[in-house]
This record gives structure tokens, sequence and C-alpha cells, in this order.
């Protein structure tokens, strides 16, 4: 009888140098484009985060995509020789302590770590109750999810990345103790060249305004929800009493005598 294996993870193991060459398809003309669009609609979400630290943690190159936020403390986690990486660690083991961080943003991060559900775990260890959790992540119900189910065994970039469901995100997150606040997407054509991408506008301006939730990217941004303490009582402590209700009879008015009626009374 064959036995099941105890340390099978459930997820794919990305190939070797996996967050070097999306490194570079991100420097490409393709990527350069989609990162624009992500970097607009970040902003528009960072302006509104507010706190001491914020991290983000890349695959590969630390693109600097807190630049809208008003948190000072900024760190980017990438590969060691990038210089725009601030650190270098695991995603799934951050080198910060319990409840330091105010905000995190994940760069496809679980789109291309051997274990996403670690990276979330860990992140929601270092975030402060009330905290922000930003996730970056390809989609796979748009055109570029249908155009991965063709190429991906050909082993390129971005057909290798993970394309996780948002409401599978969105699960994983409330089992975490992380509430949804929204959802947002964008990039609407497939990943060509300039002129490629002209070629196809039409497609771009249709998904904008008939498909806006089936862009090639999707962000969602999670809150994690503050501890509620309740008290609680002693194990041999007397049962409280209901309150009792002592009846108050009505006072009886005192009739005012007027002074010409003092005499007659007498």
């Amino acid at each position: 009888m064959d036995l099941p294996r105890l340390l099978r993870s459930p997820f794919r193991r990305p190939p070797p140098d996996t967050d070097l060459a999306f490194a570079e398809w991100l420097a490409g003309e393709a990527g350069q484009a989609m990162l624009v669009e992500q970097r607009a609609l970040l902003d528009d979400i960072l302006v509104r985060s507010v706190g001491y630290h914020a991290l983000q943690c890349s695959v590969g190159r630390a693109e600097h995509l807190l630049d809208a936020s008003r948190i000072r403390r900024r760190h980017y986690l990438g590969r060691p020789d990038d210089e725009g990486s601030s650190l270098y660690a695991d995603p799934a083991n951050l080198p910060f302590a319990n409840h330091s961080l105010d905000l995190v943003l994940l760069h496809h991060s679980l789109d291309f770590e051997a274990n996403p559900h670690e990276v979330l775990r860990e992140t929601t260890r270092s975030l402060i109750p009330g905290g922000t959790l930003v996730v970056v992540g390809f989609n796979p119900f748009s055109l570029w999810g249908l155009t991965r189910l063709f190429r991906l065994g050909t082993g390129k970039l971005p057909w290798l990345a993970r394309f996780l469901p948002a409401q599978r995100v969105h699960d994983w997150l409330g089992v975490l103790g992380l509430e949804l606040e929204g959802y947002e997407s964008a990039h609407y054509v497939l990943p060509l060249a300039e002129a490629g991408r002209r070629r196809f506008s039409l497609i771009a301006r249709v998904g904008e305004r008939f498909w806006p939730r089936r862009g090639a990217f999707y962000i969602l941004v999670a809150r994690k929800r503050a501890a509620m303490i309740r008290p609680l009582r002693p194990r041999f402590a007397l049962p409280e009493r209901s309150p009792q209700v002592i009846p108050v009879p009505l006072a009886h008015w005192q009739r005012r005598i007027r002074p010409d009626q003092e005499g007659s009374e007498h």
C-alpha cells in the first residue's frame, strides 16, 4: 500500500531563478505597460494609508510602488543583488516582530512563492490590528488567463505564474482574520509590444466598459480585524443578582392653603 507523503506542498514550486526572469519580464514593454496601470491604481489606494512602517514584498527586483503612501518608513523586500531593495528575506519568514507593520503590499508574491499560505500567515502576524494588506495578482478570469491555458506548457513568463482566483485569496484572508475592503482590476490587452497594443486598443476600451472585473491583474485590499477583549468571570464567582426594583409610592401633594382661609379653619 502506498502511503501519502506528509511534507508534500499543494502548490507547484516555480523553477530556479524565476524571480530574476520575472524581473526581466517586468522591465520589458509588456511588463512596463502593465506596471503603469498597477501604479496608477495603487497611488489612489495607498494615499489613504497612515502609520509608521510599510513593507513591499516583490518578486525579483523591487519596484517602488509605495510612493503614494504617507508612511515614511518603507521597506522593500527583493533580491540581494537589487539596488532598490532595502532587505532580503523569505516572505514566509519575515524579520519583523508581531504587530509591527501598518501596511504590507504583496506584489505578485502569491503568484510565484512556493507556499502562498505561509506568506499570508506571516504577513498577518506582522500586521498591527487594523493594519492594511494589499495583494496584487494575475487574474485567471481574463484574456491573459484564457491565453495561459494554451501556453502553460511553454514555461515562459507571465504564463508560468500561478494565477490565483481573487475569490480563493479572499477565502484565505477570511480564515486569517482579515476583512476584505475592496477589489479593483485593470489592463485588458494581451502582453504585446506597443504596436500590438495599439492594434487591439478597441479590446481595451470594451473591457474597461463591460468587463471591469476581468482585467489582467487584480488588487485586493483587506484590513486586519482588531482584537476584541471580553472580560471573563471568575470560575467560582457568585451569580450576579438581577437588579431589584423598589416600588416608590406616589407622593401626596400637600394642598396649599391661602392666608384668608387660615382663620376660617380655626
